[in-house]
């Protein structure tokens, strides 16, 4: 079984992670009209939204050459359920079930790609007009060109647990590793980690960004939902709510991290290295 990853951040460490995150970073683009908080990435609990991951540029090699983008994958984390403090529910009979940080998420179609490809998988049991146990576990952009002169938004529509309001939970962070292909073998891996088997370190055509994935924000409708009166508070009486963040495993990034093309022939590499 795949370990559950949650994290509790203060929200101090959250806003310097994100002030020193490059704007041409891959990421998930801003000012959505669906959107709340000062950065455009954060949603309200419960809801759904057009979420767009942002392409602003080529990948290049040490030398500054360019080289077009031709396939980028999203990998959604929701091969585990969150914790106890999130939930769906089946608003006929008020039962509640448990919830994954993104649920039911579609692609938009696209006739900048060849193909866009909806991959689907197991996932944590969820309640969406009946409890489900399959959804989209990546999203695989195939076949287009995006050269260093123009950028695009690759959008996605995906729903957002709820809160339980016996929580002090204020946001849960979502982070979802996308990875840019790009022409003569070039791929920047936008995944966040060093653990992957896949993408395990920089190299002549490789670049990894280990430190930075891209991510965006599901925070609690206090105005529906305040908090709790047993919740902690500062010297000023506000809550100081407490902040999750999950993501996909390393396991998930090496399986649903490579374009369809490539598939078996990394199945093969990791054979030869076993």
């Amino acid at each position: 079984m795949l370990k559950k990853q949650f994290y509790k951040t203060t929200a101090a460490c959250l806003m310097a992670v994100a002030s020193s995150l490059a704007s041409a970073h891959v990421n998930i683009a801003t000012e959505n009209l669906f959107s709340l908080g000062d950065d455009g990435r954060e949603y309200l609990e419960g809801k759904s939204a057009f979420i767009s991951l942002n392409l602003p540029h080529s990948c290049s090699d040490a030398n500054r050459n360019h080289y077009p983008t031709t396939d980028v994958v999203l990998i959604l984390p929701n091969s585990m359920a969150l914790s106890a403090d999130f939930y769906t529910k089946n608003r006929h009979t008020g039962e509640m079930y448990p919830a994954n940080a993104v649920m039911g998420t579609k692609a938009r179609v696209s006739r900048n790609w060849r193909k866009v490809k909806v991959v689907k998988g197991n996932v944590s049991p969820f309640y969406s007009h009946g409890l489900k146990d399959t959804d989209t576990r990546a999203i695989k952009w195939l076949g287009g060109h995006v050269d260093n002169d123009h950028y695009d938004n690759l959008e996605i529509k995906t729903k957002f647990p709820k809160i339980d309001p016996a929580s002090c939970v204020g946001e849960l962070r979502v982070e979802m590793p996308a990875i840019q292909y790009c022409k003569e073998g070039y791929v920047t891996a936008w995944i966040g980690t060093t653990g992957s088997a896949r993408f395990p370190q920089d190299g002549p055509k490789l670049r990894l960004e280990e430190t930075y994935v891209p991510y965006f924000k599901v925070v609690r409708d206090v105005t529906k939902n305040p908090y709790p009166a047993n919740c902690a508070v500062d010297d000023q009486g506000n809550v100081i709510a407490e902040s999750q963040t999950i993501r996909p495993t390393d396991a998930d990034i090496d399986i649903f991290g490579g374009r369809d093309r490539h598939e078996k022939k990394h199945k093969d590499d990791k054979e030869d290295n076993d």
